[in-house]
């Protein structure tokens, strides 16, 4: 697992040895950041579901300001400490250990960029979404992008955010959400 591009292009990234945890592509990585462009540039960037932190640290090295990131396994936590100092972000950084719907009910300050990208066994997107849609999470114009299992059967019809993008690969599903209303 390795930073593609920006600042810290090259650098590699521990891993967690929990077979569990499921870090995001290289291949997934590229097409989410190509599409992202400028919008990540000075974000504040929430990683929920953080793992080794790879989609924060690559906000990070393309220019994002600070990320916040969110994991509630030690282990997960553990690894992704390493990577922050490893980097040497760790000043531009909050890491939490806490469950992410949790996170998101307690959170009081809105996010530019939010990241999901939860074990593909889980299942809650339903508590998830209605949460981060709200004011007090993502900010006005900004982007939720969400990988998930194919698999997963989740309700995209929504009063608080629309589709600006999906795409498969594999086994998975790449999509880009707003709050409704915005283009």
């Amino acid at each position: 697992m390795r930073i593609i591009s920006g600042k810290y292009k090259g650098r590699q990234l521990n891993a967690s040895k929990d077979r569990s945890i499921r870090p995001t592509t290289n291949k997934i990585k590229e097409y989410i950041f190509n599409l992202l462009d400028d919008a990540v540039l000075d974000a504040n960037v929430l990683d929920l579901f953080s793992g080794s932190g790879g989609l924060g640290i690559e906000a990070l090295s393309r220019g994002a300001a600070k990320a916040t990131f969110v994991d509630v396994a030690q282990s997960s936590i553990k690894v992704l400490r390493r990577n922050l100092e490893q980097i040497k972000v760790a000043e531009q950084c909050r890491v939490v250990r806490r469950d992410a719907v949790d996170f998101l009910r307690v959170n009081k300050a809105p996010f530019d960029l939010i990241f999901v990208d939860p074990p593909f066994p889980w299942g809650a997107f339903e508590k998830l979404l209605p949460r981060a849609f709200t004011a007090k999470n993502l900010a006005e114009d900004g982007i939720l992008v969400m990988e998930n299992e194919r698999s997963h059967d989740i309700d995209w019809e929504s009063e608080n955010f629309h589709i600006l993008r999906q795409k498969q690969f594999d086994r998975s599903i790449i999509s880009f959400l707003t709050h409704k209303g915005d283009l």
